[in-house]
């Protein structure tokens, strides 16, 4: 069963988004943004994930470590 959280958008509106946490943690859909050795283990969870607010251009969705460690 999927585990879906309501957020805020940091934008001006403060718009209310509903986030699937399987869905944002899947391996797939994270940026990479600079290579990591073989050797280096990433964490199972980010430190943060940054995800577009699905009502407004300006905000943005974050969530923490806290947030999902909360709902895991």
């Amino acid at each position: 069963m999927p585990k879906t959280i309501k957020i805020r958008c940091n934008g001006p509106g403060k718009h209310i988004n509903e986030v699937d946490l399987d869905k944002a943690l899947r391996k797939d859909s994270f940026t990479i943004y600079k290579s990591v050795s073989l050797q280096q283990k990433q964490p199972s969870v980010p430190d943060r994930l940054v995800l577009p607010c699905k009502q407004c251009t300006e905000g943005q969705v974050v969530i923490t470590n806290e947030i999902i460690n909360k709902y895991l």
